[in-house]
């Protein structure tokens, strides 16, 4: 169940995050760099208001959801608390801006990223109701239309004006668009009598510590883009956006597709009471994140240059290519960090304990990005956060044993390590000239590893694939004579 509902996310988060590279290609070919950075700034507006307004909301319905599953005020809670939310940001952001601290030359680009922020908030909710009830295909096709929409309103945007402010509200348009037309099963209604106070109050107890962790969090990536912004440059900005959104942005997507279902079942086994299934499901999870984030994270690292080449505008390449390994690197250790071991804190029900580990990995972020933005511009920023993320998988495996020991997957960490050394061999022999030599490089590398992590039955791929084969094998023989009696 957990390798064939986390392929199913995967391809769910995977296809719209290759549209997102779509669009990063699109619009790096008609933005100039420094437009492009502005449009980065909504972006880094949207990510981090989401991560500290909305974000924790739909993770606390999924630790809550199984004990409250036939509960019909769960959802209808949750959706009026997210209605709340949205009003208090509505009105944050007005005294921001009435008192001055929202320059109005930017507030432009802010209010689109905002509006980006309420879209992509309902969205990634929404979303929440369909992994609770293990519906991967819907949640598949959510994101495709998504993707879909976000192509066609930021590009024709981009292309009709030019302008990183057009494109931030064509993107924000795209967002609301597939957030308004989203068809969920989940029954919610509105009104007092349909607002579990005690829930709420539970809710609001796990999830508030988790939203100060998120935000933490995630001031390494989107604080990271507003000190280049100050240290260094809008056109550094573009560029160092650019390569997340088709690098970084890459691992964590098809990190988050598998914790969409492993998650989830981590849960049901915390919540069994059986410390041996528990461990075991978490063994199983932290292995299949690596088997896929690894060579991922591996590959797009030793073919820096080609996929800079391939995916964004001439203006850009240089610099993206340079950034690429760093960022692999970072979104490797966050993928590691945010998906597993960040889980200790959830099922344990100790969310306080993620604050110090992300405000320590933000400190770290921030004070080196202080320190080497100014000497080596977005590739300091990256070095920067690679360093952050790094130390903050050793603070938070350190820290979760106080809450839910995670255990470390030894046995699974060598078997991917071995077929990642395979895979960089294949890669590095192979000449890696223009766009066929990538595909060579992607193709050929990444059927060694799958070899090699069938032949040492990683995640037992190789068991439960001979297992299925013979299956079929009886059960077509048997159909005829079946047919025959």
């Amino acid at each position: 169940m957990l390798i064939k509902h986390s392929m199913l996310y995967v391809v769910a988060r995977l296809v719209p995050g290759m549209m997102g590279m779509a669009t990063t290609a699109l619009l790096t070919r008609i933005l100039d760099p420094t437009s492009y950075g502005l449009y980065g700034l909504a972006l880094a507006v949207m990510t981090f208001g989401s991560a500290a307004v909305f974000d924790w909301l739909g993770v606390s319905f999924l630790r809550f959801y199984e004990r409250n599953r036939g509960d019909p005020r769960l959802a209808s809670t949750v959706v009026q608390m997210f209605l709340i939310l949205l009003a208090a940001s509505a009105v944050a952001v007005a005294i921001l801006w009435l008192t001055g601290v929202i320059p109005p030359v930017e507030m432009a680009v802010i209010a689109a990223g905002v509006l980006m922020m309420w879209a992509f908030g309902w969205f990634e909710l929404i979303g929440k109701f369909e992994v609770a009830n293990f519906r991967p295909t819907k949640f598949m096709t959510m994101n495709l239309g998504r993707g879909l929409l976000i192509i066609v309103g930021a590009g024709g945007a981009a292309w009709l004006t030019h302008s990183p402010v057009w494109t931030s509200f064509g993107t924000a348009v795209a967002t609301v668009s597939a957030a308004v037309f989203l068809r969920t099963p989940v029954r919610f209604s509105f009104g007092p009598s349909h607002f579990d106070w005690p829930l709420a109050k539970s809710l609001l107890a796990f999830g508030l510590p988790m939203a100060a962790a998120m935000s933490f969090a995630t001031l390494v990536n989107s604080g990271t883009r507003g000190l280049i912004q100050i240290l260094d440059s809008a056109k550094a900005l573009g560029i160092y956006t650019a390569c997340y959104l088709v690098v970084q942005n890459t691992v964590s997507i098809a990190s988050a597709g598998i914790a969409a279902a492993a998650y989830q079942l981590a849960v049901r086994a915390a919540e069994s009471g059986d410390p041996a299934y528990a461990r075991r499901q978490l063994l199983d999870n932290g292995t299949l994140l690596l088997a896929v984030i690894a060579p991922a994270s591996l590959g797009m690292a030793l073919t820096a240059h080609g996929i800079a080449s391939l995916m964004v505008g001439p203006q850009f390449v240089d610099g993206v290519a340079k950034l690429t390994p760093w960022m692999a690197a970072t979104g490797f250790f966050y993928a590691l960090r945010a998906h597993y071991f960040d889980h200790a804190f959830q099922l344990g029900r100790r969310p306080t304990l993620q604050i110090t580990v992300a405000a320590t990995s933000a400190a770290v972020s921030v004070g080196l990005c202080m320190l080497l933005i100014p000497k080596y511009g977005p590739v300091g920023a990256a070095i920067a956060t690679t360093v952050a993320m790094s130390t903050g998988c050793v603070h938070a495996y350190i820290a979760g044993k106080a809450a839910f020991p995670v255990p470390l997957p030894y046995s699974g960490t060598a078997r991917v390590a071995i077929a990642c050394a395979a895979m960089s061999v294949v890669v590095l022999v192979i000449p890696s000239h223009g766009t066929i030599g990538l595909f060579l490089q992607a193709g050929i590398g990444a059927l060694v590893y799958g070899a090699v992590a069938f032949a040492l039955n990683v995640v037992g791929a190789r068991v439960a694939i001979i297992g299925a084969l013979r299956r079929y094998s009886l059960g077509a023989r048997a159909r005829p004579s079946r047919q025959g009696g």
